[in-house]
């Protein structure tokens, strides 16, 4: 069963293409390594998808729910409120944290599901410190983010990202910011939601783990998506001679 379904996406920046007629499916339980070089749309494809961008043309189904409809050449957006709920079906977890400096560990976990899911604040610091548990950090709710080191911090954030008790996860870079030595601490999180069958779509640099992790994986370059496959034949036997070329640089630099 498709969770999501994307049709026809397309986005500009100041009269400049970003995306370019985008189709994307991704099943439920599935998970999704979205690679490719910089610039080359990666970002903006999650971002559109996350409704942090507005695409132009082109449709977004998110389980079952048509967050965005092509009318006359153009997308349509559910109206605010209803996009808003729409959106809860999503967590985002971006590349540099976003944490709020002068909130607690804890009270960043707690605040979105206290504020916008109503959830009672006894609840939400229970399931906060579950999810501290989970990703590893029991010992840090009353640390704050100042306190942390970065893969700590972006684990918070995978632990924010959950509390929402989201349908689908969306991870743009996650370990980018980080140190080599720190980046390992993420990715075993985000192993261990793939083993759970968390449904995810991860922009990412790191081949290996998209190769460990990922059951498909979509090469972007220059606003489309080139080629789509298992990990085991795209990063390994690549059809598109455009992906074969950017894998050998990869492999050589």
């Amino acid at each position: 069963m498709d969770i999501l379904d994307v049709r026809g996406l397309s986005k500009s920046f100041d009269g400049k293409q970003i995306l370019k007629d985008v189709d994307l499916t991704l099943e439920k339980g599935q998970v999704m390594a979205i690679i490719g070089p910089s610039g080359s749309g990666k970002s903006t494809l999650l971002r559109c998808i996350n409704c942090l961008e507005r695409a132009e043309k082109g449709t977004i189904v998110l389980d079952g729910i048509t967050i965005a409809k092509e009318e006359n050449g153009r997308s349509v957006y559910l109206p605010d409120e209803e996009l808003r709920m729409a959106r809860l079906h999503l967590g985002m977890v971006f590349q540099n944290f976003n944490l709020f400096p002068h909130l607690s560990v804890l009270e960043n976990i707690t605040l979105a599901p206290i504020v916008v899911d109503k959830k009672p604040g006894t609840n939400a610091q229970q399931t906060a410190r579950e999810l501290l548990a989970k990703v590893g950090l029991a010992d840090k709710a009353d640390s704050y983010p100042c306190q942390l080191s970065g893969g700590q911090a972006q684990r918070v954030a995978i632990a924010r990202a959950l509390a929402m008790d989201p349908d689908m996860l969306c991870f743009d870079e996650p370990t980018s910011a980080l140190d080599p030595e720190l980046t390992g601490e993420v990715l075993h999180v985000i192993k261990d939601l793939a083993s759970e069958k968390m449904t995810m779509l991860i922009v990412t640099h790191e081949m290996g783990f998209a190769k460990e992790v990922a059951d498909v994986v979509a090469f972007v370059d220059d606003g489309r998506i080139i080629e789509t496959g298992p990990p085991e034949k795209l990063l390994v036997n690549p059809e598109e001679e455009r992906v074969q070329a950017f894998l050998t640089k990869l492999l050589t630099v």
